[in-house]
């Protein structure tokens, strides 16, 4: 038998993590990368709201970068994932937008916004793409363990699609806990 002898921080890191995996959520090593590349630390610069990131889009076609922060979910669906892929609904969380409002306000009741709402200008959908460009098999869901109404900052190349909807592919994510 050969005894080996492990640096005394090597061991007690092994330790904490070993204590701390008892905690966490099991998740597929497909998902812990995809997690490790999109995760900020930190929330990033230069937020816009959805209505200005549509304005942007809609004077040049061309796919920008965008940072929005969001709310997961959207009041008029009832889940805000896809089952077949990583697509998901999220809603305006900026403060101080017209549509950044609460989970008991009603826009179709509301005399300011029956005028002036419109749920496509409120909303987009965030898609995560494999290396390939193709919709990852997971729920959004399952690869980013947030749930409806956690408020994300994402970072990403935007566009809007030939209905008009602003699509979303996520470089970066911070999530506020």
């Amino acid at each position: 038998m050969i005894a080996v002898q492990f640096p005394s921080k090597l061991v007690c890191l092994l330790a904490v993590l070993t204590l701390a995996s008892g905690c966490a959520e099991s998740v597929s090593p497909e998902v812990a990368g995809v997690r490790s590349q999109l995760m900020l630390e930190s929330q990033p610069e230069g937020v816009v709201p959805i209505e200005k990131a549509r304005q942007l889009l809609a004077e040049d076609d061309a796919p920008q970068e965008i940072v929005l922060t969001v709310r997961v979910g959207n009041k008029d669906f009832p889940q805000w994932y896809f089952d077949e892929g990583a697509i998901m609904v999220v809603s305006e969380a900026f403060p101080g937008s017209d549509y950044n409002v609460g989970p008991d306000h009603d826009s179709s009741t509301c005399p300011f916004c029956r005028w002036k709402w419109k749920n496509e200008d409120s909303l987009a959908m965030v898609e995560f793409v494999d290396d390939d460009g193709n919709v990852r098999p997971e729920r959004c869901d399952e690869l980013l363990g947030v749930e409806a109404g956690d408020v994300l900052t994402i970072r990403g190349m935007a566009s809007l699609d030939e209905v008009g909807h602003l699509n979303l592919r996520p470089t970066g994510i911070f999530h506020h806990l």
